[in-house]
């Protein structure tokens, strides 16, 4: 493969979220995904979490949550969040718009939650929101008849639960409105930064693509992501000519300049300050494997699993949890609602699927 190639893969799989999120009619997607790191994002749907296997840091402005096996995270409608771990940590998620509940409970547009983090218990709600949750993850993957009907009922059981178990509050229509528009400008930026990273990027510029002074910005920016808009970039440059060390044999000039560093000591710095080496070692490092296991010919620094994987991951996961005994999806909709022989179950034909 060309260096010309291969840098054209990593520029398109720099360009992909870590959400991918695609509702079409169901208004919500399951996917258990293998992440090592996900830069600073920002996303217009709640996010629940679920770590199934590793220790995972979630940086948010102002505050940095630390997760372990069992621990659930909440992450509300355009809040900026950041995920580390120090080797791949095993991540159940569940990403719904507010438009899922909008017909029935349109209270939903203005409510935030105040604490995101719920640590795994032997409490009753506790364990009723796992099973929910693990629940809802088997019926998405194993998609037998009538699943998208489980599914919501299950997704609608896990924010009744969350309800009940995380502080929160509703803001007005008025202050509703004004965060949304800032957070609707807030994403728009980032996915801007995200896809010119490679270019020369100024907030001024950024400024007046949006019709907004540079203070305002500035101010915004920071109160958003819990950063300033350098540091931000910084990150997101790093992280990209870490991919291009690793999975191309470009020169360390050539990365450099791919990835927008004006110059090769800014590059350098940058760099060690993200990953504690130097661009020219980390390198060596990785073709002497002295790297980390986890950081060894990864595309990315996250990989989504299929579905079937998904599914062994689920079980084996609940298996180490010891808890109690994880209901089949499956089973346990035939055990509340057992078929008759004159009862035609719903077509496979006429099910929504989840792509």
């Amino acid at each position: 493969m060309t260096n010309l190639l291969s840098y054209a893969i990593i520029i398109d799989m720099m360009k992909r979220e870590y959400e991918i999120i695609s509702h079409a009619e169901t208004n919500f997607k399951v996917f258990v995904v293998n992440l090592l790191y996900r830069a600073p994002h920002i996303h217009k749907d709640f996010e629940l979490g679920l770590v199934l296997d590793g220790n995972i840091s979630i940086l948010l402005p102002g505050q940095t949550l630390l997760l372990q096996p069992g621990d659930f995270w909440l992450i509300n409608p355009f809040q900026s969040h950041e995920i580390k771990a120090d080797k791949p940590a095993l991540l159940l998620s569940l990403q719904v718009s507010s438009a899922f509940f909008a017909p029935y409970y349109p209270e939903i547009d203005h409510l935030e939650f105040i604490s995101c983090v719920l640590s795994a218990s032997a409490d009753m709600q506790y364990r009723t929101l796992f099973s929910d949750m693990t629940a809802l993850a088997l019926a998405y993957f194993q998609k037998d008849a009538c699943f998208t009907l489980r599914c919501a009922s299950l997704v609608n059981a896990c924010f009744f639960s969350l309800l009940q178990l995380l502080p929160h509050h509703f803001f007005s229509h008025q202050e509703s409105q004004l965060l949304h528009e800032n957070a609707r400008r807030t994403r728009s930026i980032s996915q801007y930064i995200e896809q010119h990273a490679g270019e020369k990027l100024l907030l001024s510029d950024i400024a007046a693509r949006e019709n907004l002074s540079l203070y305002y910005l500035s101010h915004l920016f920071k109160e958003t992501f819990g950063m300033p808009f350098q540091t931000y970039l910084l990150k997101i440059r790093c992280e990209n000519a870490r991919r291009l060390l690793l999975l191309t044999d470009l020169s360390l000039l050539d990365i450099c300049i791919s990835c927008g560093f004006s110059d090769p000591k800014y590059f350098n710095k940058g760099f060690r300050q993200q990953y504690q080496l130097s661009p020219k070692e980390y390198r060596q490092q990785f073709r002497h494997e002295k790297l980390p296991q986890q950081q060894k010919s990864m595309l990315t620094t996250q990989e989504f699993l299929s579905e079937s994987a998904s599914l062994i991951v689920l079980e084996n996961a609940y298996r180490k949890s010891g808890s109690y005994k994880l209901r089949n999806a499956k089973s346990e909709e035939d055990t509340v609602r057992p078929q008759t022989p004159t009862e035609e179950p719903c077509s496979r034909d006429n099910d929504y699927h989840i792509s």
